[in-house]
């Protein structure tokens, strides 16, 4: 299964950034609960010193509630007691607990009283002690709103980040994409490299590597259109002078003459074997025909049926091909030398005086060229008749059906072959709706 380089780099940027987010919110957690827990404290130290400074300027009204001063001393949210040294309770603030909220020393101290948790600071100065004292759930709420604060702040922070990294994933991998779609659109014969990787220095020893494959690939493919070449210019003259020595030699002699079935199944075997060679040769060239343009379905049934000139049968080729009106083929020459195969090979089996039909026919996803013959039908598997070599179980060794799969193939179409209810063989050639316009 092929794996994303984009979802890849992704993936891992988001993780190294959420294991970052998460240290660094740990951290600030930590950091924020330690100064606003050192800010409290500072905050609860400095009101009990000055509650017992005023307490002992005004020792003989000390009560908090007629004391003015006193009362602005006590900050909102925080509770006082003054006691004296015998730990007499002499003045408390509004809704501070009845029971002792000094410790027995001087500081800060965390109690329990009357069923809740205290924040105490105790200072003793002169005849006077003051407690103040802030409960914990008070700090513990304010604690949970900051963290509270910060995780959403990260997490938008985080959301921010990824975006802000997707975007720029993908503007930095966008000159991968356009070498690869360089790469799919230059033909085979092309020598140019592609020009999106100028100047980028992690995909130029890349698309040098696929240059000098491609380049490769090419002179291989011109060694073996070379070898083709001259296999047909060195073959076809002595085929055609011995096929035609065979027809002097056949004219000169009687019907009757014991020889002539002997000079007949010769000049048949020579024209199987220039036929093969044809064959062959359009095998060998077939990766390096080049693709052209859409033309339409009419079209290429005319220059198939045309391609067949000479052939002895060529006029039992019918057509039904009302369906493709105003449809156009995307792969128009592979098209072509499929179906000429498949009438050739239909003309090869169907017995004289019978018809080869061409039929065109579309359902909701796609076009079907079928190619209807009367001959004995198929006995072998389809896919083996498909094959390169393989002979059938009446010995034909045709390769019309190797190259009309192999061009389909390439062209993104499918060949079937099935046997027709009323006898003979249905070859379809058949490509998606999405290739046809």
């Amino acid at each position: 299964m092929a794996r994303s380089l984009r979802s890849r780099v992704l993936w891992l940027v988001a993780l190294s950034l959420l294991s970052v987010w998460l240290l660094l919110a740990l951290w600030l957690h930590n950091t924020v609960k330690q100064h606003l827990g050192t800010a409290l404290d500072q905050r609860l130290a400095a009101s009990a010193r000055m509650v017992a400074s005023m307490a002992n300027a005004n020792a003989s009204a000390p009560v908090l509630s007629g004391n003015l001063g006193l009362q602005a001393a006590v900050n909102s949210g925080l509770f006082c007691q003054v006691m004296n040294v015998r730990g007499e309770i002499l003045a408390r603030s509004g809704g501070a607990p009845t029971a002792h909220l000094a410790s027995a020393e001087d500081g800060f101290k965390e109690r329990s009283l009357e069923g809740e948790r205290w924040r105490v600071y105790t200072v003793s100065e002169g005849q006077i002690r003051v407690a103040t004292a802030e409960p914990m759930a008070v700090r513990e709420s304010l604690l949970s709103t900051l963290a509270w604060a910060l995780l959403v702040g990260l997490l938008l922070a985080l959301l921010g980040a990824w975006l802000a990294v997707r975007w720029a994933v993908s503007r930095g991998l966008a000159p991968l994409d356009a070498v690869r779609k360089e790469f799919e659109a230059r033909p085979v014969q092309a020598e140019s490299g592609a020009r999106s990787a100028a100047g980028i220095t992690e995909l130029v020893p890349l698309v040098a590597a696929l240059d000098g494959w491609a380049d490769q690939a090419r002179q291989a493919l011109l060694r073996e259109r070379r070898l083709t070449d001259d296999l047909a210019h060195e073959l076809r003259t002595p085929l055609a002078a011995l096929k035609t020595q065979l027809q002097v030699a056949r004219l000169k002699l009687g019907p009757e003459e014991p020889a002539m079935a002997a000079l007949t199944a010769a000049e048949n075997a020579s024209s199987r074997m220039a036929d093969n060679l044809q064959q062959l040769l359009s095998l060998a060239r077939l990766d390096g025909l080049p693709q052209s343009r859409p033309r339409p379905v009419r079209q290429v049934i005319d220059e198939s049926v045309a391609q067949l000139a000479g052939h002895p049968q060529r006029l039992a080729v019918q057509r039904d091909d009302q369906a493709c009106a105003g449809m156009t083929l995307a792969a128009a020459s592979l098209a072509t030398l499929a179906l000429r195969n498949l009438l050739e090979n239909a003309l090869r089996y169907t017995p004289e005086g019978k018809k080869v039909w061409i039929r065109v026919v579309t359902d909701a996803s796609d076009l079907h060229i079928h190619v209807e013959d009367q001959g004995p039908g198929i006995t072998d598997n389809p896919a083996d008749l498909c094959a390169r070599g393989h002979r059938g179980d009446r010995g034909q060794t045709g390769l019309g059906l190797a190259i009309a799969a192999t061009v389909m193939a390439r062209s993104g179409g499918q060949l079937t072959l099935e046997n027709r209810a009323g006898g003979g063989l249905c070859a379809s050639l058949s490509w998606p709706l999405t290739d046809t316009a």
